[in-house]
């Protein structure tokens, strides 16, 4: 039946519906599709009606409440949402058109790895908070429909509040809680501990991890070799850019790169342009040379720079998680090489480019300074609302160290695959406009020269299992410079 009715009412949506792997997706985007269509109040089959909804039923607004605090703590620290919108019982009028607004999201979100942010109520709060007219809700407490969390915990009754009824100092309604939603042991479970044989499985991998991983940095040397003076700043008030751009094997990109720089509406007087060329079998250097000699004085400097680390491995198979450790360890060593020949002290940013991204928008600079932020990334994509493919960028939001985790190491890197819901890529989260990450990648990559000149650089070996862009990100945010991503701005890298 819901078929027929996506079908009839909602034929553009269809392709999307249709394409959820997953019932409650399915199930998040029809309620919003039957509330804009018939109006009325949709609730979860878990959900108890224990007061009549007259108080809400001449509302004109959508009417919702928060879910409790404890959800939000679990849910809403790295997205940064001031708050989570309970989407398991809503009322609305038909055809408001909020609800449209909310549908232009999910498209763009089919093949998020959470729920919650493809369909639920994180998606459903960032829709709310982009929505042109904040005054079309009314939101309540949690306690109006859902007064009890996920660990059967009972928060306290608040008078229910509307226009109609202003609330009243010391005057608490009667009917506060209209419906009861309950979470525990219907479709939500705690996680069960683990097994005795996952235990052991987790100590096997951890021993083979701890035999096998090489050579680490260590915390305290991480730490010594920042300055302090560079962490207590903030982001650089000058706007002089260093473009960092690190290249192999890429005497296609070159010309087609500086026609792209070159369209940037940034102003050129205030750009450098910084390569390094190295271990290419190709006419790179040749040319990077030739290409340069043409732009003149366009830019405010332009510097080219070889460095020969001397990895070699098929590119076919360069993605391959044995290969990563020693061909991560040569990109870092390029990385620091550019920053300690390439930046001086009157670059206020560092933007680091790879060679084959090869589309982004005319405004990217001003865009990623705007955040206010010193380490900021865009999303790289292959194509306009794909999958992320810097893959490198993400946040963890399962940070547990179990036998799934030391079983994803190899050569002392953590690999996992790219579908883990533990890490969530930056093309899962495009409901928001920003979000703090715990790795960076370097595609396109954003960062105040300050903490590079401070002593801030890429570890050239394993930390904390990481290596080059995102130890370099794992070391920022211990330092208290917390990496930033922007999901809605996207970079187009080449599709190798």
């Amino acid at each position: 039946m819901l078929l027929d009715f996506v079908a009839e009412h909602y034929p553009s949506f269809l392709p999307t519906y249709c394409s959820y792997q997953n019932g409650v997706n399915r199930a998040d985007a029809a309620r919003y599709l039957l509330l804009h269509h018939f109006g009325g109040v949709y609730a979860d089959l878990d959900c108890e009606c224990v007061a009549p909804f007259d108080p809400i039923m001449d509302e004109h607004r959508i009417v919702v409440c928060q879910e409790p605090d404890s959800h939000w703590a679990l849910q809403c620290g790295f997205r940064g949402l001031p708050y989570l919108l309970f989407n398991g019982t809503i009322a609305s009028p038909p055809g408001h058109p909020f609800w449209p607004h909310l549908l232009s999201y999910l498209s763009d979100l089919a093949d998020a790895k959470e729920v919650i942010d493809a369909t639920g109520p994180c998606l459903f709060t960032s829709a709310k908070l982009s929505f042109p007219d904040q005054t079309a809700f009314a939101i309540h407490p949690s306690t109006l429909f859902t007064p009890v969390d996920r660990d059967a915990v009972t928060g306290v009754c608040a008078p229910l509040i509307t226009e109609r009824t202003p609330r009243v100092p010391g005057k608490v309604e009667d009917k506060s809680c209209l419906s009861v939603h309950y979470w525990a042991r219907t479709w939500w479970s705690p996680m069960p501990p683990p097994t005795v044989w996952n235990r052991i499985r987790c100590l096997v991998f951890k021993a083979c991890h701890q035999l096998t991983k090489g050579k680490t940095l260590h915390p305290k040397a991480a730490r010594r070799s920042v300055d302090p003076a560079c962490l207590s700043v903030g982001p650089p008030s000058g706007g002089n850019v260093a473009i960092l751009v690190p290249l192999r094997d890429a005497a296609d990109q070159i010309e087609f790169f500086l026609a792209t720089i070159q369209d940037l509406d940034y102003p050129k007087d205030r750009i450098k342009l910084v390569f390094c060329e190295g271990d290419s079998v190709d006419e790179s250097w040749r040319r990077l040379q030739s290409a340069v000699e043409s732009l003149g004085s366009r830019y405010r400097d332009i510097v080219l720079l070889q460095h020969h680390v001397g990895t070699r491995f098929d590119h076919k198979k360069r993605w391959k998680p044995r290969f990563q450790r020693s061909r991560r360890s040569g990109i870092a060593k390029v990385r620091n090489h550019l920053i300690e020949n390439g930046l001086d002290a009157t670059d206020d940013w560092a933007l680091w480019i790879d060679i084959d991204v090869w589309r982004f928008p005319r405004d990217i600079i001003g865009r990623l300074m705007a955040t206010g932020r010193r380490i900021v990334v865009p999303n790289c994509v292959v194509r306009s609302g794909g999958p992320s493919f810097d893959l490198n960028s993400f946040v963890t939001n399962r940070p547990e160290k179990d036998h799934h985790y030391y079983r994803s190491i190899s050569k002392g890197l953590y690999q996992p695959l790219p579908t883990f819901v533990g890490r969530l890529h930056l093309s899962d989260l495009r409901h928001l406009e920003i979000v703090e990450l715990h790795g960076v990648g370097g595609t396109m990559l954003l960062v105040d020269a300050a903490l590079h000149r401070g002593g801030l650089c890429f570890p050239e070996i394993p930390y904390r299992d990481l290596i080059e862009t995102e130890a370099f990100a794992a070391v920022a945010r211990e330092l208290g410079v917390v990496p930033v991503g922007l999901p809605q701005v996207e970079v187009l890298h080449v599709p190798w």
